[in-house]
């Protein structure tokens, strides 16, 4: 949460002068900080950054309210246990305080592993919350009907057992498009949706022929086919240990779970996703070099919602597992376009 700061009357040069952690007493005693970011950062950190990364934007963050002045910020995660609207149990992390969140939302056959380079990195600016989606991870199992507005329903019912006010949503493939259903349940509170690797063009449709295909396999031979789709999602260079991670996580889930997500997320009337969500979405996309790519079409996306993406080189369907290095720059400068609404 970025915060408006009021004006000191000490001089600059006395911050020049005083050590860091004496400026930062100083300030902390008077209350606030001086509207020239500028004449601060350059006192405590000379080696800022005009866009406030690194250094000068870490020294920025500790002056929030509810920031230990000196110390660091409450990042330690807490595992929570939330209750569905059907009572289905959904297994979460919380880093953080306040009533302004970014939920992470895993892709089909993952979990909020996939986040684990993300959730820490993000929690000294944000609070951050990753969930285990239903019939995923350590979530619960027993569900009569799986449906990406059902997962949609328990990202909602998350939001108000932690008393979210304002939240963003970080959605990988799967979760992209519950993010969309989740905006949709809760109008003024979700700020945006942010989708990484998905919500590639509202208006491509799988053929028939392939989406049998694919439904079919994943029936007959749930691991098999996964083993084959994962292999399609990953640059051949593609870190061996994660290929074979991701497959083992997808593998140990449960199959018909798997295929009814499958089938409902084939069917789901993407045009309408994309015009009721009424937010905000930016995506953070692969530029391909894989099997299963799909291109994102900005321009087609543009006529049904307010879309923009960025685009990461070398990377497969997992940026945020593949290159974390760069996809969390990338993911903070999409986050900053939403600062002053958090």
């Amino acid at each position: 949460m970025i915060t408006k700061f009021r004006c000191l009357s000490t001089p600059a040069a006395a911050y020049r002068r005083a050590p860091a952690d004496a400026a930062l007493r100083q300030i902390e005693a008077a209350g606030g900080v001086t509207t020239s970011v500028v004449t601060l950062v350059t006192a405590l950190a000379p080696d800022f950054s005009t866009d406030l990364d690194g250094k000068a934007f870490g020294i920025l963050q500790s002056l929030r309210p509810g920031a230990v002045i000196g110390g660091e910020p409450d990042t330690k995660p807490v595992k929570k246990t939330f209750r569905a609207d059907d009572g289905v149990e959904i297994v979460g992390e919380v880093r953080g305080q306040g009533d302004a969140a970014l939920i992470f939302l895993h892709g089909w056959c993952g979990d909020r592993e996939y986040w684990k380079h993300q959730i820490r990195a993000f929690a000294a600016d944000y609070r951050v919350v990753a969930i285990d989606q239903a019939g995923h991870g350590e979530s619960g199992k027993d569900r009569k009907a799986w449906t990406a507005d059902g997962l949609a329903g328990d990202v909602e019912a998350v939001v108000k057992a932690l008393g979210l006010k304002r939240v963003i949503l970080v959605g990988h493939s799967m979760g992209g498009w519950v993010a969309l259903l989740a905006a949709k349940r809760m109008p003024g509170t979700v700020v945006a949706v942010v989708g990484v690797d998905t919500l590639q063009n509202a208006e491509f449709k799988l053929p028939e022929e392939e989406r049998k295909q694919i439904l079919d396999g994943v029936e007959k031979d749930f691991k098999g086919t996964v083993r084959m789709t994962f292999a399609g999602l990953l640059p051949e260079k593609a870190d061996a240990e994660l290929k074979k991670w991701l497959q083992a996580k997808a593998e140990g889930q449960d199959p018909k779970m798997a295929l009814a997500l499958m089938r409902d997320l084939f069917d789901l009337d993407t045009v309408m996703a994309f015009k009721e969500a009424k937010v905000p979405v930016r995506c953070i996309n692969s530029a391909g070099g894989y099997q299963l790519f799909t291109p994102t079409a900005v321009e087609t996306n543009k006529k049904y919602a307010d879309f923009g993406a960025v685009i990461i080189e070398g990377a497969g369907h997992y940026p945020m597992l593949e290159k974390p290095d760069e996809f969390n720059p990338r993911l903070r400068d999409v986050l900053k376009e939403f600062a002053t609404k958090m």
